[in-house]
């Protein structure tokens, strides 16, 4: 149970982290291709590591709907933070 937890927290750590990376970078006015690499390689890793531990094809889309929607809050906290270096 502990280790399930301590796993937790590890990717909630990560995925804030990322979070607030990418509004970092776009409130140091980097440009749009930038903006763009967390948001995909996040995608890209999460929808790999789904492929290999999906066994229904429910669980699967699932995941990827999820990991679609944290890559486009990234993408979002870049864009919200390049508005706040332009302001």
């Amino acid at each position: 149970m502990l280790v399930i937890v301590v796993i937790g927290l590890f990717l909630l750590a990560v995925t804030l982290g990322l979070g607030y990376w990418s509004y970092l970078l776009g409130k140091r006015n980097q440009s749009n291709l930038v903006g763009t690499i967390i948001p995909v390689a996040y995608f890209v890793v999460r929808a790999i590591l789904a492929w290999m531990t999906q066994t229904t094809t429910h669980g699967l889309v699932s995941s990827l709907v999820g990991s679609l929607l944290l890559s486009l809050i990234y993408y979002g906290l870049f864009v919200w933070g390049k508005h706040r270096a332009n302001k």
